[in-house]
């Protein structure tokens, strides 16, 4: 270790004698050399007066720690100006780049040691923890890097990636109500089937002392078992949780007995340092380029580009996430209620339109088809108490949340909601029974044989979540390794130098060879929803940011862009069915944009593919198609209503979303516009004359072609017609000339009215400030002459003076 010159010295200072030499050991607080030091001091004399006098003092520069001096850089007589100057170099026998507990774990040293040598506490040497079931453990950085380097040499030479797997609602679902117990002794019971491999233990130390130990009943996802044996040849586990360690191990009983997937590799929120965030830094702190996530919340990784979003396995209705207190505050939910499932029938991967998006599957199955509103549909008072709790997000509010924790557990164990579902359902049976066996008996017959119940069950074990998920990490772990080893081939001019016995270029190092997940991911995912343009409608709660809900974006890393009004470039407009809001009545008078629910969305984002639209499409009435000429302004932003959130209104053409050909086809049109000449309407004239003061018109007005509307398009002269296609090749002449066309039009509303309907010759302005058109009379198609020319010279010289404003800032 290099010693160096200390800030506190008074420099210059002069080097003096050695007490040591090279190859010497020292001790710490060992003398090592002398040196001299100036500073002004006061001095009195015998007449009491003082002065300020310069003295030189000698001084003593002692060892800071234990070793042998391998190298002077310094020598007798030498001038030391300023801090930081290398001194000598000291080889230790122990550098405490392992610490436990505060001691080396190497040499036993106490790292908490400070005496007035102390530079820096030996603690600081050792920051990084990267073991999963200890916080004491810290190791340096340099060993932190040196311990990754051999885990990335082992998985590539096994051909493997790491993959941090989630427990709760990813893997498993957890419920402390004891009905399921009950169920699984009833082979009668009609949600037998579903519960008879759930598995249950006791936790004796979860902090709920004045409560009995609680039961805890975990329920797998179907197809556990095959989809780690499947995935362990692809990846190397770690389960990192949000749980308490005791919780998370004694799940990893139920789904790893034997430890074959992940052995110790557990990391709760015990090692987690409190924070809520999940962070791939605590495993890898260096490099996180072979590591994949599966959960289903992207916020607690803050959106990380390594996870893979999983659908969420909300086996037990209502339950939630049983450790939610200890998660960030979901940004939004779906809470749109129960409907009836629509008439189309839904392809493999789609669900019923009608169920909540907010617990959708991997397949269209519905997981809890209740009726009972506190089911998948709007949330069950105990998912809501769960989200309620989770919004408390203070240290000091620990015991707060634990405490809420314990009441929503005593509220499952007590109020037992899964039973009282069950029994809503068996209420609704008999009462379908009793209305049968009336309806046989007023139609003039009784059954006679034994009526069979059937009772419909409030659990269901249809799950397919796994199968998708599979094909993504197969997915991932093919494009990573193909890369791989296309960025191993040795390039021609290598091997070819090789055979001439010329130097070879060195070798690649590692660290360009191997690919980044985080690369290859966003590649995968972004051709999905590429090339569309989604507008959210009754989904987004009111008060949060659209473009950083937690929908758009998730939509946005599957390559798809949001706006917050409908135009021209929308494709599609996600809207709750219930609702017939503005956006959505103004995105049906729009031929292409396709109107869905929320469930297409979670089937793309799910499936990583494109789905087709059919089973997701919103009925729309003929009424909200055909919409009022007024409000189909084409581009125009409408205001948002209070139900939609309170978006700003954004200019038509959203130049976020533009691509690099929409932008050169914007700068041909407007170098088409400023290099037209005169002949196609005298423009320049015109804006001329109507920046003169006196606004006498120029005689090239009177040569002016005069716009024709759609009617008007075959009684023009060849000429004209010549003129107008030219004109239409623009879209902003084509756009000027729609929008000259409405205010000609209710122009002649307005003189239609003036007129009471009969066929009289009234002028369409003032005579003094349209001679020239004098005793032209009204024209029944609306060409409107006189304020045609008018306003669209005022509008064409309006123009012209804000692109000469830019051409002249530029």
């Amino acid at each position: 270790m290099k010693i160096t010159s200390p800030p506190n010295w008074h420099y210059p200072v002069t080097i003096g004698d050695f007490a040591k030499k090279t190859d010497d050991e020292v001790k710490r607080s060992d003398p090592l050399f002398t040196y001299l030091y100036e500073t002004t001091v006061q001095e009195g004399d015998k007449w009491g007066e003082t002065k300020d006098v310069k003295r030189k003092f000698p001084a003593r520069f002692e060892a800071s720690l234990d070793g042998i001096i391998r190298k002077w850089y310094i020598r007798t007589g030498a001038v030391v100006a300023r801090a930081g100057v290398d001194l000598l170099e000291i080889e230790e026998p122990c550098t405490h780049e392992v610490q436990f507990g505060g001691l080396c774990a190497e040499c036993g040293q106490d790292m908490t040691e400070m005496d007035y040598l102390t530079k820096e506490l030996n603690s600081e040497r050792a920051t990084v923890n990267m073991t999963h079931d200890n916080m004491a453990l810290l190791i340096s950085h340099k060993e932190a890097v040196r311990a990754e380097e051999d885990s990335k040499k082992r998985l590539l030479s096994a051909k493997k990636l790491s993959l941090i797997v989630d427990l709760d609602q990813t893997v498993i679902h957890t419920t402390c109500e004891r009905t399921i117990a009950e169920w699984q002794a009833d082979p009668d019971n009609p949600n037998y089937d579903a519960v008879k491999d759930v598995k249950g233990f006791q936790l004796a130390d979860d902090n709920a002392a004045h409560i009995v130990a609680s039961w805890y009943y975990v329920k797998m996802r179907p197809g556990l078992p095959a989809f780690f044996d499947r995935m362990s040849k692809l990846y190397e586990m770690h389960v990192y949780t949000m749980a308490t360690r005791a919780y998370a191990q004694e799940v990893c009983k139920i789904i790893d007995p034997q430890r074959r997937f992940f052995g110790e590799r557990i990391l709760s929120r015990d090692e987690n340092y409190g924070e809520k965030i999940k962070s791939l830094n605590r495993l890898f702190p260096n490099h996180t380029d072979m590591a994949v996530i599966i959960d289903d919340r992207a916020d607690i990784w803050k959106y990380c580009e390594n996870l893979v979003r999983v659908p969420v396995f909300n086996f037990f209705p209502g339950a939630g996430d049983i450790n939610a207190s200890f998660l960030p505050k979901q940004q939004e939910l779906v809470t749109q209620p129960p409907t009836k499932p629509a008439d189309v029938p839904a392809k493999e991967g789609a669900k019923p339109e009608g169920e909540s998006t907010s617990t959708s599957s991997a397949t269209a199955h519905p997981t809890e088809p209740v009726p009972a509103a506190s089911t998948n549909g709007a949330l069950g008072d105990l998912e809501q108490q769960l989200i309620s709790i989770s919004a408390v997000e203070s240290p000091e509010s620990f015991e707060e949340q634990v405490k809420e924790q314990e009441k929503v557990i005593l509220t499952q164990q007590t109020e037992r909601p899964l039973l009282q579902q069950q029994l809503v359902l068996d209420k609704e049976d008999e009462e379908a029974e009793v209305d049968e066996i009336t309806q046989s008996t007023e139609n003039g017959y009784t059954q006679t044989t034994e009526h069979h119940k059937h009772r419909h069950a409030v659990l269901h074990d249809d799950d397919r979540g796994l199968e998708t998920i599979g094909a993504h990490l197969r997915l991932i772990h093919q494009t990573f390794y193909d890369e791989y080893q296309r960025n191993k081939i040795v390039p021609h001019s290598g091997r070819v130098a090789e055979l001439k016995g010329q130097k070879s270029p060195k070798k690649r190092p590692v660290d360009t060879v191997v690919p980044d997940v985080a690369e290859i991911m966003p590649r995968l995912k972004r051709e999905t929803l590429h090339g569309c343009v989604i507008v959210f409608s009754g989904i987004i709660p009111l008060g949060v940011d659209v473009q950083n809900s937690d929908f758009a974006l998730w939509v946005k890393s599957f390559g798809a862009q949001i706006s917050t009004t409908v135009n021209k470039f929308t494709t599609h407009v996600i809207a709750n069915p219930d609702r017939k809001t503005t956006k959505v009545k103004k995105a049906a008078r729009y031929d292409t944009i396709m109107i869905v629910n929320a469930e297409w969305m979670f089937q793309c984002c799910t499936r990583w593919e494109h789905v087709d639209e059919g089973p997701y499409l919103i009925e729309m009435d003929d009424a909200d198609k055909n919409g009022s000429p007024i409000e189909d302004m084409e581009d125009d932003s409408i205001d948002v209503t209070g139900d939609e959130g309170a978006d700003e209104a954004e200019s038509p053409i959203q130049f976020d979303i533009l691509d690099d050909d929409q932008w050169s086809s914007m700068n041909n049109e407007l170098d088409d516009f400023l290099n037209e000449s005169d002949t196609d309407g005298g423009s320049a004239s015109d804006s001329e004359s109507v920046r003169s003061a006196d606004g006498t018109r120029s005689e090239k007005t009177k040569t002016k072609r005069k716009r024709m509307t759609a009617t008007e398009a075959n009684d023009v002269s060849e000429d004209d017609s010549d003129a107008s296609v030219k004109s239409t090749s623009s879209r902003l002449q084509r756009k000027k000339r729609r929008t000259m066309e409405r205010v000609t039009s209710l122009t002649n509303v307005e003189n239609a009215e003036k007129s009471s309907g009969l066929p009289s010759p009234e002028t369409t302005g003032p005579e003094e400030e349209h001679g020239d058109n004098e005793g032209k009379t009204f024209d029944p198609q609306g060409e409107g002459p006189d304020l045609d020319s008018d306003f669209d010279d005022g509008l064409e010289a309006a123009m012209m003076d804000e692109f000469e404003k830019s051409a002249s800032e530029d």
